[in-house]
């Protein structure tokens, strides 16, 4: 990010030293940069600590907690069906389906296989979609505060690595000119605890194959990437305006 895209991070290092200066806070950030804690970066994660994301299951989904749940069993029934139809779900050359078996010979025939052996791992695929929708339902959105505690977690890191130490009282101040001055040390301190026990417990879902867990993973990535895109929050305008769904792609190419 400092290197590929300097003037993003300028502009964020000085909107974020206007607000120190204007809370009186400028010392604390001489004190780190004393303490070895290089001031541009510092003050460039400090900046990218806002709440950023969606604050229901609505505005993350399109549907409230109750619909959302029952739009997934559906999406579960359909991928039960759809193994019905592609003979998945009954023991080979014993009354497997016609159509499944062609989409098996698509696949297994020599040379470059069909297009529409795709369709044999669509049940697969939905059920997938519906473990990434619960993932991001629980981890991403509503109240999880998820780009927020990522953000927080990187500066905390950050100064310790720099510094050798937490300085919990003087990252406290500073998150206070971002968040609001009741975000006092106290208040860091329960984060850091409650964030610290959740990494160190944290368990994946004991049915996530690791080609799943791996895609969580990576959804988790791209929604932080997503909300880092802009300190004025052009990420969804961004993706709004250029949104390259299956028919405008079609429509293009």
């Amino acid at each position: 990010m400092f290197k590929t895209v300097p003037s993003f991070v300028d502009m964020i290092v000085k909107a974020t030293e206007t607000k120190i200066r204007n809370n009186q806070a400028a010392s604390v950030v001489e004190e780190l940069r004393k303490k070895d804690c290089p001031k541009r970066e510092l003050l460039y994660l400090l900046g990218m600590c806002e709440n950023r994301g969606v604050g229901n299951s609505f505005g993350m989904m399109g549907f409230d907690p109750e619909r959302l749940q029952t739009q997934l069993r559906r999406i579960r029934r359909a991928a039960k069906k759809i193994e019905t139809i592609n003979g998945a779900d009954v023991p080979p050359r014993w009354g497997a389906t016609e159509f499944g078996k062609f989409l098996e010979y698509a696949q297994e025939k020599n040379g470059k296989p069909s297009a529409i052996t795709e369709f044999l791992r669509l049940p697969d695929m939905l059920n997938e979609y519906v473990s990434l929708v619960e993932h991001a339902a629980i981890y991403l959105g509503g109240k999880s505060d998820f780009y927020l505690n990522i953000a927080k977690a990187v500066l905390v890191r950050f100064v310790r690595q720099h510094t050798g130490q937490y300085h919990h009282g003087k990252v406290a101040m500073l998150l206070s000119v971002m968040l609001g001055p009741e975000y006092l040390q106290p208040n860091h301190l329960v984060w850091f605890g409650s964030y610290q026990q959740r990494l160190q417990h944290y368990r994946p879902d004991r049915e996530d194959s690791p080609a799943l867990r791996a895609k969580k993973t990576l959804l988790e990535c791209e929604a932080a990437i997503f909300y880092r895109m802009d300190i004025l929050h052009m990420g969804s305008k961004f993706i709004r305006k250029n949104r390259r769904t299956v028919l405008r792609i079609s429509d293009v190419e």
